[in-house]
């Protein structure tokens, strides 16, 4: 995971390996440490990972998983408007369940067909089909290979095209240097998946950049391809307010590869013509509103200020102008600013941080109470985070399946009205396929096992 607070790994060891990936983006490598400043100290905060209640369920979730990593302090900077952040803490009055369907590798990015059928893509490489009753098949042939896969390298996202049914198409991001590179290189694929779904046909790479790092792929309704590459890692530069760099930018093409006459920054000679939006660091999940049809993001800061946003043509997000957030040092990015004028606002920010990947707008009947909730996985955060919304306003939020103790990368509603996760765990610790189905009540809550006291 590129969010060094949120992995399992020290900041040291974190920036030796962003160093280490400097291939993969030659505008980072160049980019010169910045110089070692006195890192403010905050006093601690009342929760971590935006958890909020009593002082007992928060023992209870500490006491199951341990002391969750983002809660370094109490940072907590003002808010643009009210409501930006730490909405009313909701319960759901929804019953439900979780069912574990398969065990997996370290998985990336999932797409289903529309028989209710699984592709999933593999952070190490290759891609898999897993069926409706969790069988999982051997990896697919034809798939690109990943040399060398490490952080900020390997398989990402995969979606199927919106007419996969009569074309079998599907569209994958990865990064990788193979042999004949000179550098790192990020590409977006297409490929038709075979009838047999044991390969895939006629892979095409549709757009390939050393400054392209594509997190997730999303199909707009017009059919253009939606790219997210990430951005300034590192704490280094400021490759997502430079528009010549596809860092940190959303990239909008064809499915051909083409980039559309209609594209904002066209006519800035400046600019890279397949920029679409700017200003991001690491966004792991993007959805399009079912309602608008408009791309809605939540994004990955470094240390806090993870943010919720709806992605507009033109319009520049802040990072790292502007945020709620700090770097992974503690120091404050851009001596703490939060706004500026001509970069948006974020709809909401979570600090601490939550590490959200994977979104879903619910829609379905079978869980009929959290019809039109948005649902957010999170890594570090380890929650499924649900959010109630009045338009574009976050009204209530609530936090789910705390303490079962995952980090959850992909969240999907599927065809049969059920949401779908990925965990994301790092090894020994298996991944899992998890389904959300309706039950007559919540699940039973999960205590901490009792330590034996001492004898005298």
């Amino acid at each position: 995971m590129m969010k060094f607070t949120h992995g399992g790994m020290t900041l040291g060891t974190a920036l030796t390996a962003i160093l280490a990936m400097a291939p993969i983006s030659a505008g980072w490598a160049r980019q010169a440490s910045p110089p070692a400043v006195a890192v403010a100290q905050f006093p601690p905060g009342l929760d971590y990972a935006g958890v909020a209640g009593s002082a007992a369920e928060r023992a209870r979730i500490e006491g199951l998983c341990g002391r969750n990593r983002n809660a370094k302090d109490g940072y907590a900077p003002a808010p643009a408007f009210p409501g930006q952040t730490r909405a009313p803490i909701v319960t759901s009055r929804q019953g439900y369940e979780v069912e574990s369907i398969a065990k997996i590798d370290r998985p990336f990015g999932r797409a289903f067909q529309p028989t209710g059928k699984m592709l999933i893509t593999f952070r190490t490489g290759g891609m898999r089909v897993v069926s409706t009753g969790g069988a999982v098949s051997d990896l697919l042939e034809n798939v690109p290979q990943m040399f060398n896969p490490r952080i900020g390298a390997g398989m990402f996202d995969v979606i199927a095209d919106r007419n996969f049914a009569r074309n079998r198409t599907i569209y994958f991001t990865y990064s990788t240097k193979t042999p004949d590179d000179a550098v790192g290189m990020g590409r977006v694929a297409s490929a038709r998946l075979s009838a047999d779904e044991r390969r895939l046909e006629d892979v095409k790479v549709l757009r390939a950049g050393a400054d392209i790092l594509p997190r997730r792929i999303v199909q707009a309704r017009d059919g253009k391809l939606l790219v997210i590459s990430a951005g300034d890692l590192a704490d280094v530069g400021a490759p997502p307010q430079d528009p010549a760099s596809q860092a940190g930018k959303v990239l909008r093409i064809g499915t051909d590869g083409s980039v559309p006459k209609d594209n904002p920054f066209l006519s800035d000679p400046k600019a890279n013509p397949a920029v679409w939006a700017l200003g991001f660091r690491d966004i792991h999940a993007a959805v399009l509103n079912p309602s608008t049809g408009e791309l809605w993001t939540a994004e990955n800061e470094p240390m806090g200020g993870d943010e919720l946003n709806v992605i507009r043509a033109g319009r520049n997000y802040g990072f790292p102008a502007v945020s709620y957030g700090r770097q992974n040092s503690g120091a404050m990015i851009n001596g703490g600013k939060t706004a500026q004028d001509g970069m948006e606002q974020p709809l909401y920010y979570w600090t601490p941080s939550v590490a959200p990947s994977g979104m879903t707008f619910y829609t379905g009947s079978a869980l009929k109470s959290w019809k039109d909730n948005i649902f957010i996985g999170t890594m570090s955060g380890q929650q499924l985070v649900r959010l109630v919304m009045k338009g574009e306003r976050v009204v209530g939020e609530e936090k789910l399946l705390m303490d079962r103790c995952q980090r959850y990368k992909v969240v999907q509603q599927g065809p049969d009205g059920a949401i779908y996760l990925l965990t994301d765990e790092m090894a020994p610790r298996q991944n899992e396929i998890l389904r959300i189905v309706p039950a007559a009540a919540a699940p039973p809550p999960r205590t901490p096992p009792v330590t034996a006291a001492k004898a005298d």
